[in-house]
């Protein structure tokens, strides 16, 4: 087998690394996973600048809008009135602009990858272990939110990054159909904007002027800058970072059509929810909200725009729903069983099923009856059973007066 290894370098682009590494028919899978885990960790942190406009998060309200309940609204958003809000401030010194709802990162930081670079399913190759891994999937995830008042991300355009790394790799399955688990680790904060140079790379500099140093040389010490400040000795040290999330992604062999089809046909296995939620909203996602959800993530994967490709390339019988819309989604009905000043500080889930385009689905939440402050989060495909379980454990935001 060969695996090929790409890395995206903000300082000098996309780059294919021809080099391949060559594993025997006979090798085992520790020999895979130690080659794999070498490589993949290795990759260079991908850093993502974005300005938190309140467009793009407007424009998911208005994409889940005709879906929700207004219960599950984030506040100041009104059906009624679907006009952007005017941002009275502007940039870092933006106190007074409204909270970015928990989970609407998930519309920023979108990957900087030209379409000449994505792979053949349209996703982009920053995580990817390379043929013939060529198949992907969410497989679940965590978030941890800082719940100081003065770390929180705003709606004012502000400049925040996110800072991606593989943290860890693992190979489960047997020899000739294993899966590759790749952990992601995303610490989203604000950025450094008195970096005249980084934002502005127009700016004019003596040292640049006199040739003493270039404009790609000084963005590349900010950005060594910033992968400072939000260095942690413990992954589990939140630091600096308004919010800490961790992706599971797993890639999987290519299959054949007639094998995709076989899959398409097969009776999917039911694992039905043990308890009775306390509250619950059912909605049936359609092709129109998958598409918007691409267009606002800048994600082009063939998994959630072409159903023939889902038949004949992957074995699912339809367009699959987002792992983050999900995510979006949980988070939303949640929302509507807070009190005002609380929000979610942790929160862990599994993508246990797919969920399918036009397929009625159910999100679920019920307060743990011992702990008045965690909630289990669920939802539930056509059939009744589990696609995505999850949990939270919810605070109130701290104003950091004390």
């Amino acid at each position: 087998m060969k695996f090929f290894n790409f890395f995206y370098s903000r300082s000098y682009g996309l780059r294919t690394i021809h080099r391949s590494l060559i594993l025997p028919a006979h090798a085992r899978k520790s020999s895979t996973q130690s080659i794999l885990h070498k490589e993949l960790i290795s990759r260079q942190p991908n850093i993502i600048y974005d300005y938190l406009s309140p467009t793009p998060s407007h424009l998911l309200n208005i994409s889940l809008a005709d879906f929700l309940p207004p219960t599950c609204y984030p506040d100041n958003f009104k059906v009624q009135d679907l006009t952007l809000p005017y941002t009275t401030t502007l940039g870092h010194e933006c106190s007074d602009a409204a909270l970015l709802p928990q989970s609407h990162h998930l519309v920023y930081f979108s990957p900087q990858i030209p379409h000449s670079a994505l792979l053949p399913d349209g996703t982009d190759p920053l995580q990817s272990p390379g043929p013939p891994f060529a198949r992907r999937m969410w497989a679940g995830g965590s978030l941890v939110f800082n719940t100081t008042s003065g770390e929180q991300l705003r709606l004012g355009n502000m400049r925040a990054a996110c800072i991606e790394r593989i943290v860890d790799v693992s190979v489960k399955g047997r020899e000739g159909d294993e899966k590759v688990y790749v952990n992601i680790e995303r610490r989203v904060g604000l950025a450094d904007t008195e970096d005249e140079l980084r934002v502005n790379p127009d700016a004019k500099s003596s040292a640049i002027a006199s040739g003493k140093i270039s404009v790609s040389d000084r963005n590349y010490m900010a950005d060594q800058q910033l992968l400072q400040r939000h260095h942690v000795d413990n992954n589990d040290d939140i630091g600096q970072a308004s919010l800490v999330e961790t992706r599971s992604i797993v890639f999987m062999r290519e299959k054949d059509t007639t094998t995709a089809k076989e899959d398409c046909a097969r009776l999917p296995k039911i694992l039905r929810p043990t308890r009775k939620p306390d509250s619950d909203v059912r909605m049936t996602p359609t092709q129109s909200l998958l598409f918007r959800f691409s267009a606002l993530t800048f994600n082009a994967h063939a998994i959630h725009l072409d159903p023939q490709y889902c038949r004949e390339s992957e074995g699912y019988r339809n367009l699959l729903l987002h792992g983050p819309l999900s995510l979006v989604l949980m988070f939303s009905v949640l929302r509507s069983q807070l009190q005002p000043g609380e929000m979610i500080k942790k929160f862990n889930y599994r993508n246990l099923a797919p969920l399918y385009a036009n397929e009625e689905l159910r999100v679920c939440v019920g307060k743990n009856a011992d702990k008045s402050n965690k909630y289990e989060v669920w939802i539930e495909g056509k059939e009744g059973g589990y696609a995505v379980k999850g949990s939270a454990v919810v605070g109130p935001l701290d104003s950091g007066d004390g």
